[in-house]
């Protein structure tokens, strides 16, 4: 009796042990057998959520229901499916002969309503990436659904209905049938301009729209005029949108609801480059001075080596982005920013801006300059210029302060006459161009040039701040600020006529806040092109932060004599 009370403990303890043991075990690992490509990525998508679950008979099942949904979706109905655990039962493996696949046989979309003739609509029908002929997947067809829907929306069919949206299959002849029935309903027209606060800045508010009432209804133009109401120096928050609900009558109102800023505002920021060294800037700003809209913008930045401080009272024509008349003045003191010079500049401007058809900002200016430097050991030299001039800018950009898409042209042409309060006749042209590209998502190029060119008897006379020179964190790295340039014979850096310098640069982005980036630039500051064209190269990282990337930059001199390296840190965009 004692010994069979013996054995049935034993069995019992054996018995305990083994359940532990098993309720332990949790899968590890899981391998697919049999298929490839997408089909695997997406039977992994799901097996990858069974990875710390218990190797039971109901999660074999589980899996291989799961596993066949994944191969439907891609457009096999008919895969023979085998999921087994290993000895240790620690991997799930899944052997899967996926079968015939099943193809797109026909696709009868139909339009009624005003959206029938609209062939910006009928286009986006046309290019959905469903086509007859093609394997069946389920991805496809509901993002043709969400596309055309999005475009609906967006060219304001707001009454849209789908009596008809149906994927027909039928596994016996291995074929689908896509069925859309789409009732448009009227396509609606911007309403008028409902402004839901008091702000003195109604006028410009309502000159703004790039959209009439009565127009047909793009949302693409609300973002738009969002945007250009944000532009302003007006207000302190935008938010502009249709009002759907209050639709009536084919038109939809248009609120625009905005915050002004205060009466004052202040802002203080700082920034850093090996060029300046630490900087503070301090901006003050009144928003609304007139009834009219005029506003006055005063800044000021503190470097070790650099101090500027500038003041411009804006006067709107009809559009305060770009229709303006601007007047300002500045002061600006450079002290062994360049080795052994000095220069101390006193600046007065009117400008008349303007936007061309073309969306260029065209610029046109008369400067008043007052300079007083000093070269090296020379005497403090004073000269005057007043110089005429216009310019033309254009700059797009996508990614807001860590742009991933952009393009920048600025091109100037300016002059003066001894005959008219200046030193020395001249003419000064430049062209500056930028180009960023991203591809794949983590590929950055960007590319950069400068020109300029001086018509001028001699460089002697011409205002140090207007001459040209080349190196350093904004031109070419690897070179101190402005030590490209032609020497006297004392060896002094004089600056040049002529200016040419260049950027490449490849940035790879290497993790979510991180890249890495190899250049080479460019450049040669000259008045003859007798002088040696000079290049920089190195190696840099980029940590990518709300208000730009700090960009820190390891650069070699590869023309120096000396090979000397130099290390830049700036902070902001490329463009």
């Amino acid at each position: 009796m004692f010994i069979k009370f013996l054995r049935c403990m034993c069995i019992a303890i054996v018995f305990m042990t083994a359940n532990s043991y098993a309720a332990e075990r949790v899968i590890e690992d899981y391998k697919i057998k049999g298929i490839n490509g997408d089909l695997e990525k997406n039977v992994a998508l799901y097996l990858k959520q069974l990875k710390g679950e218990k190797p039971t008979r109901t999660l074999q099942r589980y899996a291989k229901k799961q596993v066949q949904n994944s191969i439907k979706a891609l457009g096999y109905y008919s895969p023979t499916i085998e999921v087994e655990f290993n000895k240790d039962d620690s991997e799930l493996v899944v052997k899967i002969e996926r079968g015939p696949a099943t193809r797109i046989d026909a696709i009868n979309i139909t339009l009624n309503g005003e959206g029938k003739s609209d062939t910006q609509l009928q286009t986006i029908i046309k290019n959905t990436n469903l086509k007859q002929g093609d394997v069946l997947n389920h991805g496809n067809y509901e993002s043709a659904y969400k596309k055309i829907e999005s475009m609906l929306l967006e060219r304001g069919y707001f009454d849209a209905k789908w009596p008809a949206r149906k994927l027909e299959v039928s596994i016996k002849k291995n074929s689908a049938v896509v069925t859309f029935v789409i009732n448009t309903g009227v396509r609606y027209q911007y309403g008028s301009i409902e402004i839901t606060s008091d702000t003195p800045a109604e006028k410009y508010i309502r000159s703004l729209a790039p959209f009439t009432q009565g127009q047909p209804y793009k949302s693409t133009y609300i973002a738009d005029y969002n945007l250009k109401l944000s532009s302003t120096p007006y207000f302190a928050s935008v938010r502009v949108y249709a009002d759907i609900t209050a639709r009536k009558n084919a038109q939809v109102p248009i609120k625009v609801e905005v915050t002004p800023k205060p009466a004052n505002s202040f802002e203080i920021g700082g920034g850093f480059s090996t060029d300046l060294g630490p900087r503070v800037r301090f901006k003050w700003s009144k928003p609304w001075i007139t009834e009219d809209g005029h506003y006055l913008d005063t800044n000021m930045n503190i470097a070790e080596k650099q101090q500027d401080l500038s003041m411009a009272y804006t006067v709107p024509v009809d559009d305060p982005n770009d229709d303006l008349w601007r007047f300002s003045v500045g002061y600006k003191l450079e002290d062994e920013l360049a080795d052994d010079t000095y220069s101390e500049i006193l600046t007065a401007q009117l400008q008349r801006q303007w936007l061309t058809e073309d969306k260029w900002v065209r610029t046109a200016f008369l400067r008043r300059d007052q300079e007083t430097f000093r070269l090296g050991d020379d005497p403090k030299e004073s000269t005057e210029m007043l110089m005429p001039g216009i310019s033309y800018a254009r700059k797009n950009l996508k990614g807001g302060t860590t742009p991933y898409w952009g393009e920048q042209w600025l091109i100037s042409a300016e002059f003066g006459l001894d005959d008219v309060l200046s030193s020395t006749n001249l003419l000064r042209v430049q062209l500056q161009h930028a180009w960023l590209r991203t591809y794949l998502n983590k590929h950055l190029v960007f590319l950069k040039a400068n020109v300029g060119a001086m018509l001028v008897d001699d460089i002697n006379n011409v205002p140090y701040s207007l001459r040209f020179y080349a190196g350093g964190d904004q031109s070419v790295r690897g070179f101190a600020y402005q030590s490209i340039s032609p020497e006297n014979e004392d060896g002094e850096l004089i600056g040049g006529k002529y200016l040419l310098s260049g950027t490449m640069e490849y940035n790879y982005q290497f993790a979510q806040n991180w890249r890495a980036a190899l250049f080479v630039d460019g450049g040669t500051a000259t008045n003859d092109f007798s002088d040696e064209f000079e290049v920089g190269a190195g190696f840099g990282f980029r940590y990518l932060t709300p208000v730009g990337p700090i960009r820190i930059d390891h650069a070699w001199g590869l023309t120096k004599e000396s090979k000397s390296t130099r290390l830049s840190i700036t902070i902001g965009p490329e463009i």
